[in-house]
């Protein structure tokens, strides 16, 4: 599945979550898939939530990691 299919769903099932994680092997996937960049803090914002770079996380989560 699409790594922007996977945060919509996320998004989907989390619409109070003001901040989502991906875990580092997607997010540059992600990135390319909306055509962003990381801005100056290193997160990109879509949809009206701020996307973060979770690190070794291995999954898409609403709580920090």
């Amino acid at each position: 599945m699409d790594i922007k299919v996977l945060v919509d769903l996320a998004i989907a099932d989390n619409p109070h979550a003001p901040f989502l994680w991906l875990p580092s092997r997607l997010f540059p996937a992600f990135c390319a898939a909306i055509r962003q960049e990381r801005n100056t803090f290193g997160v990109v914002i879509y949809r009206n939530k701020t996307i973060r770079d979770g690190g070794s996380v291995s999954d898409i989560v609403v709580r920090k990691p």
